[in-house]
C-alpha cells in the first residue's frame, strides 16, 4: 500500500471523527477504593442505556455521552455496587467515584478474577486467554504453557534454547506471530524470543486462533500470541530463581517504580543456562565398535548442547498524564551463546560448532486511550543484531564424544569446509494504530506497520561454499496496513467487525548456482509482492453465560527474514519463496454454569482453512541442512474442545482436545502430471492432541502461615509419519511416535503468597520424547523454584 493510501485512510478517520464528535461528549472518570487505590476492571454502565465500559489499569474510564443527566451503575467483584447521578455538559470531566468493599463476596475474588480476567474472550475473534496469576509461583516456560492450550502444538527440537515451532489449527512456522503488548517480537532474534521471555513480568497471554485484530499489526495468517505484561498501578518487585536437571538454571527479575509526578521506570530481565546433557538413544544415536558394527541399545549424553542467554528490557518515561497514558523510552539487550549439537536429525553430531548472537535495540513508545473518543499507539525501534556461526574444528566426533577422524569443518557433511561466518542485521520498525469511538455503537480503527531489515555477512576464512550466498548484502522490506469498522447492535448483544488489510514486501537475496554453464556463480535475486486481504468477525450473546462466534478472513503472509535469508547455519536461504495465502473460517460457542459451590464451563471451536503456497520448512537433506519451501495447496479442518471445572477455592480441573485433518489438495504437479499424494494427509503433522490438569489448593495448610497447592497433568500427541502417509510400507515408514507424558508439582506459599517455593517434575516416567523426527527431547526433569513478590500499591 502506498503512502498516499495510508494518508487517505487517516484523513477519512479524522473526517468521520469530526463529523460524529459533535454528537457526543467523552465523559471521563476514575474509580477508587476506600484506600484511594485504583479499581481495575470495574464495570461502568449507563442505566437504561447501552453505553458500557470497564476501568483501565489506573482506574480510569471514558464514556461517549450526549449532554444531559444520567445514572451510572458502577460495580466490581469484592465491592458494593454504586448508583450515581451525573450531569454532562462542556465542563464535565475527570470525576472520581469511590467503591466500598463488600465483605460478603471477598472470598470469591480470586476465582471470579480468573474467569473475568479481561474482556478479550468476549471479542469477535477465536481467542483464548491464559491467566498467569494463579500459577505464578511455578517454574513456568511459555512454550510448555501454550502447548497445553487447545488448538496449539509447540514442537521443540531439544532442550532449553533449541529451535521451536508453533502450529495453530494446522498452520505453523512463521504463520504464527508473536507480540509483547502488541509489538512484534520477530525483529529481536533468538536471544529475546518467546522461549527466553521473563514470565514473571506477564499478567496473561492472549492466543488468537485464526483472524487477528488489526492492532496486532502484521501479516499473521495462522494466528497470534500476544504477551500482556503487568500494568500494576503501584510499585512492585518480582524475583525468582530455579535450578533443575541437566545443570539448568533460570533467574528472572522484573519491577516497576513510579513517582507521583508520573516519572516511571520499568524493568524485565531473565537469565537462562543449561548444559542440556540429557541421555539419548535409539536410531542414529549409534557408535561403531572396533569392527565397524554399531553398538545397539546404548545411551549417550549430549555434550555440545549447552545454552546461555541473558536479556534485559528497561524503559523510563512518563505515565498517567492527560496528554499521554505513556511516553516511554526503552532499550532491549540480549546476549546468547550455545553449542550446535546436531543437524536436522541426530544422525549428524557436532562436537565443536558454536552459535552466538547479540542484540541492542533502543525504542520509543507513545500511548493515549479514550481522548475524546480517540485512542492512539505509536512504537518505533531500531535494532542491531550480530550473530556468528563458528565451525573451525578439524575433528569429527561420535556420540561417545570420541574423535573418530579428521574433517575440514563439521557442518554440511561431505560439503564441510571451515567457516566463521558472521552476519549483521540492521532492522527498523515503525508501528502505529488508532481508533475512534463514533458513538457507543460504532467504532473505526486503522493500523500501519513498516519493517526493514538489511543483512550483511562476512567470513574471514572464506573457505565454506555454503556461506557464499550469505556474504553479499541481502535486504527485506515489509509493510502491513489495515482499516476496520465495528458495529454493536441489539442492545449490545450482537457485535460485527469488518476489516480490510494490505500487505507487501520487496527483497534482495542471493543464489549460488549454475547459470547456464558448468561454473557456479553468485546471482542476485529480486522479488516483491503486494496482496490484499479482507474479513469479518461476529459474535452474539445468547444469554448472560452463552456466546457464539463466527469469523472469516481471506488474506496473505509475506516471507520473513529467516525464511528468505536463512539462519546462518542449518537453515539455508530460499530466494524463490512465494507469499502464503489462506482463507480461514472459525466458529465457536462457549457456555458457563455455576452454583454456590461449583463452576464449570466449556468452549467448542471449529475451523476450516484453504491455504495456497504454504511456507514450510522442508525435510533435512543428506548434509544436515534444510530450507523453507512452498506447498501449493492445503486444506485443513477440525475443532478443539476445552472444559474447565472448579469447586469452591480448592479444586480446579482443566482438559482440552484438538483434532485437525490437514490434507494436500494439489491435483497436479508443476509438470502437469497427476499428483499421487493428492488428498493425502499432511506429512510431518499430528492429527490428535490432548492434555489435562488437576489443581488442588489447601489454604492455611499449616495453621495460618501458608498455602499449599498441588498439580498433576498429562500431555498426549498421537504418532504421525514424517513423509506422506499413503506412500511406502506403513510398517517401515519413518514415524514420530505417540507421546504420552505425565507432569506434577507442589507449591507452598507464605507471607500472603509473597514468597513461594515450588518443586516440579516433568516427564515423570522418563519417556523417550520426540516432537520432530529423530530429534530427542529431554527425559525426566526435576526443578526447584523460589519466587519473591513485593507489591506496594
Amino acid at each position: 500500500m502506498s503512502q498516499h493510501s495510508i494518508l487517505l485512510f487517516t484523513f477519512c478517520i479524522i473526517c468521520l471523527g469530526k463529523t460524529f464528535a459533535q454528537q457526543t461528549h467523552s465523559f471521563t472518570g476514575k474509580v477508587l477504593d476506600e484506600a484511594e487505590k485504583a479499581v481495575v476492571g470495574a464495570s461502568v454502565k449507563v442505566l437504561d442505556g447501552r453505553q458500557h465500559t470497564i476501568t483501565d489499569t489506573d482506574g480510569t474510564f471514558s464514556l461517549p455521552l450526549s449532554f444531559g443527566k444520567f445514572t451510572l451503575i458502577i460495580s466490581s467483584v469484592g465491592f458494593k455496587t454504586e448508583r450515581v447521578e451525573i450531569s454532562v455538559n462542556h465542563a464535565t470531566s475527570g470525576e472520581t467515584f469511590r467503591l466500598q468493599a463488600d465483605m460478603k463476596n471477598l472470598g470469591e475474588v480470586t476465582v471470579l478474577g480468573k474467569t473475568d480476567i479481561s474482556q478479550v474472550k468476549e471479542r469477535v475473534f477465536a481467542v483464548d486467554v491464559l491467566d498467569l496469576k494463579g500459577i505464578a509461583g511455578r517454574n513456568l516456560e511459555i512454550n510448555r504453557l501454550l502447548d497445553a492450550m487447545p488448538g496449539i502444538r509447540v514442537r521443540e527440537s531439544g532442550g532449553m534454547g533449541s529451535e521451536f515451532n508453533y502450529s495453530i489449527h494446522g498452520l505453523s512456522g512463521k504463520s504464527v506471530r508473536f507480540f509483547v503488548d502488541g509489538i512484534p517480537m520477530e525483529a529481536y532474534g533468538t536471544g529475546y524470543s518467546i522461549q527466553n521471555f521473563p514470565v514473571n513480568s506477564l499478567d496473561h497471554i492472549e492466543v488468537y486462533k485464526g483472524v487477528t485484530p488489526i492492532e496486532l499489526s502484521g501479516d499473521a495468517l495462522g494466528g497470534s500470541v500476544n504477551l500482556i505484561t503487568r500494568k500494576d498501578l503501584g510499585d512492585y518487585l518480582d524475583v525468582s530463581y530455579s535450578i533443575g536437571s541437566f545443570q539448568t538454571h533460570k533467574a528472572e527479575l522484573s519491577g516497576k517504580w513510579r513517582q507521583k509526578n508520573g516519572l516511571t521506570f520499568q524493568l524485565s530481565s531473565s537469565y537462562r543456562s543449561s548444559e542440556n546433557n540429557y541421555r539419548v538413544w535409539g536410531p542414529t544415536v549409534e557408535v561403531a565398535d572396533e569392527f565397524g558394527k554399531p553398538i545397539a541399545g546404548k545411551k549417550y549424553r549430549r555434550f555440545n548442547d549447552d545454552f546461555r542467554a541473558v536479556n534485559v528490557k528497561a524503559e523510563a518515561g512518563i505515565t498517567g498524564k492527560p496528554w499521554a497514558d505513556a511516553l516511554m523510552f526503552g532499550v532491549i539487550g540480549s546476549d546468547m551463546d550455545k553449542g550446535v549439537q546436531t543437524g536436522r536429525t541426530m544422525a549428524f553430531v557436532y562436537g565443536e560448532v558454536r552459535y552466538a548472537e547479540k542484540l541492542l535495540a533502543p525504542s520509543i513508545r507513545y500511548s493515549k486511550k479514550n481522548a475524546k473518543g480517540f485512542s492512539l499507539d505509536i512504537y518505533g525501534v531500531m535494532n542491531r543484531m550480530q550473530a556468528q556461526t563458528t565451525d573451525t574444528s578439524s575433528r569429527k566426533y561420535n556420540w561417545a564424544q570420541t574423535i573418530i577422524g579428521q574433517t575440514p569443518g563439521e557442518l554440511n557433511g561431505i560439503r564441510a569446509q571451515k567457516s566463521r561466518y558472521e552476519f549483521r542485521d540492521r532492522n527498523a520498525m515503525l508501528i502505529s494504530s488508532g481508533s475512534y469511538v463514533i458513538n457507543p455503537h460504532h467504532t473505526i480503527a486503522a493500523s500501519f506497520s513498516f519493517n526493514t531489515t538489511r543483512r550483511t555477512g562476512n567470513d574471514p576464512l572464506e573457505t565454506a561454499e555454503w556461506a557464499i550466498p550469505f556474504r553479499e548484502p541481502q535486504h527485506l522490506n515489509r509493510h502491513a496496513a489495515a482499516l476496520s469498522y465495528q458495529a454493536v447492535l441489539l442492545d449490545q448483544r450482537w457485535t460485527n467487525l469488518f476489516f480490510v488489510k494490505n500487505f507487501g514486501y520487496s527483497a534482495r537475496t542471493n543464489i549460488y548456482n549454475y547459470n547456464g554453464g558448468a561454473q557456479k556463480e553468485l546471482i542476485p535475486y529480486f522479488s516483491e509482492s503486494n496482496n490484499w486481504g479482507a474479513g469479518l468477525g461476529s459474535k452474539f450473546q445468547l444469554n448472560q453465560r452463552s456466546l457464539v462466534k463466527l469469523s472469516f478472513e481471506s488474506t496473505a503472509r509475506m516471507p520473513d527474514g529467516v525464511e528468505l535469508m536463512g539462519n546462518g547455519n542449518t537453515i539455508l536461504n530460499a530466494p524463490g519463496l512465494r507469499p502464503e495465502k489462506s482463507s480461514n473460517v472459525n466458529a465457536g460457542i462457549s457456555q458457563s454454569f455455576r452454583t454456590d459451590t461449583d463452576k464449570w464451563s466449556y468452549e467448542l471451536g471449529l475451523f476450516f482453512r484453504d491455504t495456497r503456497d504454504l511456507i514450510w520448512l522442508g525435510e533435512g537433506d543428506l548434509y544436515g541442512t534444510a530450507r523453507y519451501e512452498n506447498i501449493d495447496k492445503l486444506r485443513s479442518k477440525g475443532g478443539d474442545l476445552s472444559v474447565r471445572y472448579a469447586r469452591k477455592n480448592w479444586l480446579e480441573v482443566n482438559a482440552a482436545v484438538t483434532y485437525q485433518d490437514v490434507r494436500n489438495r494439489q491435483r497436479f504437479t508443476a509438470s502437469g502430471a497427476r499428483n499421487i499424494v493428492y488428498n493425502d494427509k499432511m506429512k510431518n503433522m499430528p492429527s490428535l492432541m490432548a492434555n489435562g490438569e488437576i489443581r488442588l489448593k489447601y489454604p492455611s495448610a499449616f495453621g495460618a502461615s501458608g498455602d499449599l497447592s498441588f498439580y498433576a497433568g498429562t500431555d498426549y500427541v498421537q504418532g504421525f509419519f514424517l513423509s506422506w502417509p499413503s506412500l511406502g510400507d506403513r510398517s517401515t515408514k519413518k514415524r514420530i511416535p505417540t507421546q504420552f507424558l505425565g507432569n506434577a508439582g507442589v507449591t507452598y506459599s507464605v507471607l500472603q503468597n509473597a514468597l513461594s517455593v515450588s518443586l516440579e517434575c516433568r516427564n515423570i516416567f522418563d519417556r523417550q520424547v520426540y516432537d520432530n523426527y529423530l530429534l530427542q527431547k529431554p527425559g525426566r526433569f526435576m526443578s526447584l523454584n523460589i519466587r519473591y513478590f513485593l507489591h506496594n500499591q
